[in-house]
C-alpha cells in the first residue's frame, strides 16, 4: 500500500491525535476516510474482529459492541455472544438467525451489553 509522508501544521497533528484517541481509530484510518470523503472516492476496507480459530478455542464472549461494528461498515457476518445465533449485517441492519431457524432484526439499543463477536 502506498505511504503518504507530508508535512502538516502542528494544529492538524494535535487534532488528528485527539480524534484518534477519542474514536479509537488510527491516524491512518482517519486520514484515509477523510481523504476518501473529500475526494468523493469510495473507500473499501475489511474490518476483522476475531477468527474462526478463536471460536474453535472456545472464545465465545463479546469482543466489540454492535455500535463499534456499525462504525466500520454496513455489511458483515459473525455470531453473537455465547454463540447465540448467527449474525448478518446488511445495509446497517443487524439480523440474528436463531437455532430454531427464525431470523429477527435486532435493534442496536438491545445489543449494548451483549457484544457480538
Amino acid at each position: 500500500m502506498p505511504m503518504l509522508n507530508i508535512p502538516i501544521p502542528r494544529s492538524l497533528e494535535i487534532a488528528l491525535a485527539n480524534q484518534a484517541r477519542s474514536t479509537g481509530q488510527s491516524v491512518a484510518q482517519l486520514v484515509s476516510s477523510t481523504l476518501a470523503h473529500c475526494l468523493n472516492v469510495p473507500l473499501h476496507t475489511l474490518f476483522q474482529v476475531s477468527t474462526s480459530g478463536a471460536l474453535v478455542k472456545g472464545v465465545y464472549e463479546g469482543a466489540v459492541s454492535a455500535g463499534v461494528l456499525k462504525q466500520h461498515g454496513n455489511f458483515g457476518l459473525g455470531t453473537f455472544e455465547d454463540l447465540d445465533g448467527e449474525m448478518a449485517i446488511l445495509d446497517g441492519h443487524i439480523y440474528q438467525a436463531k437455532g430454531d431457524g427464525t431470523v429477527v432484526e435486532v435493534p442496536l439499543s438491545s445489543l449494548d451489553g451483549a457484544a457480538p463477536l
